[in-house]
This record gives C-alpha cells, sequence and structure tokens, in this order.
C-alpha cells in the first residue's frame, strides 16, 4: 500500500525553533488515527515507506539494499536541500521502475519482491532512470544547482543480510572500475548558476 505513496518531501525545522516545534505538536495532536500511522511509517525526506514499514511488512522472496553514489559529498559541498533532492529523485526512479520501495536511512534504500532476477532488472531500470534525469535545487541565494549523472549501487538476496553482502560487492566492483570514491562525487555532472544571470559554473565530478 506504500508503494505508490509519493507525498512531497518535508525538511525538518532547526533545532531551537521552538515555535515551529509547538505548532507541529499542535497539528499532530489533531490528526487522524491513518494519519498518524501514515507519518510513523512514512520517511519525511522521500515520502516512501520507512524502514519500520519494511520490517512489518514481514518476509519477501527476494530482497534488495542500495545506496546513492556521493551523498555525503554532495551534502558537504552544496548543501542538505541537495542531497535530499538527491534522495526524492532516487525514490521517484525507483517507483518508476514498478519497484514496492522503502526508505531505511541516510542514502539507503530497501526493496521487496518475488523474483530475484526480476528485482535485479527493475533496479537496474531505476538506474537508468535517475542516470538520465537532471536534479534542480534551487538554493536561498537564488542561485541553482544542477545534479545529472546520479546513480545508485546495490544487492539482491533472499534476504537483508544477503542483500546487504551483494551490495557491497557491489560498491567493491564499481570501486575497483573508478565509478566510484569514498568520499567524493565522481561520474556526475554539477552545474552552478549564480542569480542576476551570472555565468553558470560546471563541474564533472
Amino acid at each position: 500500500m506504500f508503494a505508490n505513496q509519493s507525498p512531497s518531501a518535508k525538511l525538518k525545522p532547526p533545532k531551537g525553533e521552538r515555535r515551529v516545534d509547538l505548532e507541529k505538536r499542535r497539528s499532530v495532536s489533531e490528526m487522524s488515527r491513518e494519519e498518524l500511522q501514515s507519518e510513523l511509517l512514512t520517511s519525511e525526506v522521500t515520502g516512501l515507506p520507512n524502514r519500520r514499514a519494511f520490517d512489518e511488512a514481514g518476509a519477501a522472496l527476494a530482497v534488495a539494499m542500495s545506496d546513492v553514489d556521493g551523498l555525503k559529498a554532495l551534502n558537504d559541498k552544496y548543501g542538505y536541500q541537495a542531497g535530499n533532492a538527491l534522495l526524492k529523485a532516487k525514490a521517484d526512479a525507483l517507483l518508476e521502475a514498478g519497484l514496492e520501495a522503502y526508505h531505511d536511512k541516510g542514502d539507503e534504500f530497501l526493496c521487496r519482491g518475488n523474483n530475484i532476477k526480476q528485482l535485479q532488472a527493475k533496479l537496474e531500470r531505476a538506474r537508468a532512470i535517475l542516470r538520465d534525469r537532471p536534479i534542480v535545487v534551487e538554493q536561498a541565494d537564488g542561485s541553482t544547482v544542477s545534479v545529472a549523472g546520479a546513480d545508485f549501487s546495490y544487492g539482491v538476496g533472499k534476504d537483508i543480510n544477503e542483500a546487504e553482502f551483494g551490495l557491497k560487492n557491489h560498491k567493491a566492483e564499481r570501486e575497483g572500475r573508478g565509478e566510484i570514491a569514498r568520499g567524493e562525487v565522481r561520474g556526475i555532472t554539477i552545474k552552478t548558476e549564480n542569480p542576476k544571470h551570472s555565468p553558470p559554473e560546471l563541474s564533472a565530478l
């Protein structure tokens, strides 16, 4: 029931904003049981069902674990707004590929399926969708950051342990080919455009 949901992403208020927190508590107190359950089982950033929802869904014949390339490096250089936009774009790509997808934590996602080969095929489809999808983020100062060529690694197995083992192997293979590197945004083209029609800056990372 959760795989087809795609509510808009919400950003957490900064710590110390007590007024915002109080308003949030009041809004929660007014929620129906169904709304509260949805909040409890849904990722704030991506709108996908979360790890708790994955665990409560029970066993599956095939499970996949994946993570986004270079998310921390992107966050460090361009801020969490850019990183969250990348996470949301990946979530949308997983859904578009027909996957029953869950956002676990950070850059990690989980998927469930009935067949390992079918799950692998859908994940490859999701990778292609994400690589071809430009991600544009408007910054607070009016500038924009455009990300193209984003990708992810994944592993598939009969359970989450096999999936995690497969993910580690896939990442090692891609690192060996020079496609990804720890702490780097590699293979992605990022364009920044300043406000007032300043010349754009290009960087292929």
